[in-house]
């Protein structure tokens, strides 16, 4: 377990790297709990975000310094009229993909969210082939399927699991495998099979961090297969230590040497093009300056290790609190969730996710009722599961001491039962005969 000392240490060095990207570090801070840090760092990523307004002021959608080209970090960027041409040059987002010999063809591509990014190739790949058969996984991210259903006949779904069921893609379809890192089972695990006779893969990164072991598998099974790889990110979840920065998405597109050139530079071109005509281009404002710095990515890591050991212990908590209670665990080990006994409509889940984020915040515990991930205080909301088409409440882990969240776990599990039990105790009594008086 970490103690209070251990993470107060590892949060200066988060503070320090935060403290650097201003021109007059402030001094260090005298932190002596989670939610000093807290507000602390959110400061920060306010104080970073107006200073770089006020040294770019003269800089608007339409006009620049003639000749200056604006930067943030290691990130230059290049652009005309309202960045409908944007070009960013910085580091690469994931070291799987370096340069090694075997990719003759790469493309990097920045959006103003990670919707934006799926959405931008998704339309591409509509306009760039008549008919296309879609592997996905069937707890695939709820928004990435409704984004899918709305391209309506365009794309064929193919559900993974029953892959097995279903013939091989016929001439002139292209058959794409979507790999989701937010879904319960290991992308490995799900694409063994999907993966034979695919033509392309898209696989969305967001829940895992860059230099995953995970995405480096992926990498090295279509390489294996000589298949060419499509990655999509959200940057605004465990991108930003914790502050959710900016909006920023990303879609790389890499080909190995005996895939189709051609084709896939085409599909970057059309998913540029989607980016500009949807208006969905990334603002350098966006671009942390503290990103790919040395300690930018030990923090990261270390943070992001401490989130997956306290949501698994939290699951493990909650699991043995709550007996027989619906409760589901995902391999990336960011967040859990609880399904009630009675369903519920969005309207009664968001409101049983605030009474529940209330009830444990007014015992100062850092807890808040927000609908991501990856911050510094565990978030709780309601959430669309994809596997159960449910509503449920989503408990996202956080950063904290263990101590601190084992609290939380258990407040959680004391507020589900007293709940729970008194629906159960509603339920009878309305099924209960009525007494007749005389």
């Amino acid at each position: 377990m970490e103690t209070l000392e251990s993470y107060l240490t590892r949060k200066r060095q988060e503070i320090s790297l935060l403290s650097s990207c201003l021109a007059s570090p402030p001094r260090p801070p005298s932190l002596a709990s989670v939610a000093a840090v807290i507000e602390h760092k959110f400061r920060l990523a306010a104080a970073i975000k107006a200073e770089r307004c006020l040294q770019n002021w003269a800089m608007t959608e339409t006009a620049r310094l003639p000749a200056q080209r604006p930067k943030t970090g290691s990130f230059e960027f290049s652009y005309g009229y309202q960045r409908a041409d944007l070009r960013v040059r910085g580091p690469a987002i994931y070291p799987a993909v370096g340069p090694p010999t075997w990719r003759i063809f790469a493309e990097t591509i920045y959006t103003n969210s990670g919707m934006g990014a799926m959405a931008a190739v998704l339309t591409a790949l509509s306009r760039l082939m008549d008919a296309a058969e879609l592997v996905v996984p069937k707890d695939c991210y709820s928004e990435t399927r409704e984004l899918i259903a709305s391209f309506g006949p365009r794309f064929r779904v193919i559900p993974a699991e029953a892959l097995h069921m279903h013939q091989p893609s016929t001439h002139g379809t292209t058959r794409i495998a979507l790999l989701d890192s937010s879904v319960r089972d290991r992308p490995s695990r799900s694409m063994r099979n999907s993966l034979d006779g695919v033509d392309l893969v898209i696989f969305d990164t967001t829940c895992f961090w860059r230099s995953s072991g995970r995405i480096e598998q992926v990498v090295r099974w279509t390489q294996h297969l000589n298949l060419p790889l499509v990655l999509v990110r959200s940057h605004s979840k465990l991108d930003c230590l914790g502050v959710e920065y900016a909006r920023l998405g990303s879609v790389v597109i890499t080909t190995p040497q005996s895939a189709p050139m051609t084709w896939m530079s085409h599909l970057a071109t059309l998913t540029n093009d989607s980016v500009r005509l949807f208006g969905a281009a990334s603002t350098p404002s966006s671009f942390p300056p503290f990103a790919h710095a040395p300690q930018f990515q030990r923090c990261s890591v270390m943070r992001i290790a401490a989130t997956m050991r306290n949501t698994r212990r939290m699951v493990r908590l909650l699991s043995t609190e709550l007996d027989g209670a619906h409760l589901s665990a995902f391999q990336h080990g960011l967040y859990l969730t609880l399904a009630p006994e009675r369903e519920l409509n969005v309207l009664s889940s968001r409101e049983l996710a605030r009474a529940l984020t209330q009830e444990i915040a007014s015992s100062n515990l850092p807890v808040s009722h927000a609908g991501s991930f990856g911050f510094d205080f565990v978030a709780i909301e309601w959430f669309a599961d994809p596997w159960s088409r449910r509503n449920v409440i989503r408990v996202a882990g956080s950063d904290i001491p263990s101590s601190i969240s084992d609290e939380i776990a258990r407040r959680i599990a004391h507020f589900w039962k007293r709940r729970e039990s008194s629906k159960r105790s509603f339920a009878r009594a309305r099924k209960a005969p009525t007494a007749l008086v005389a």
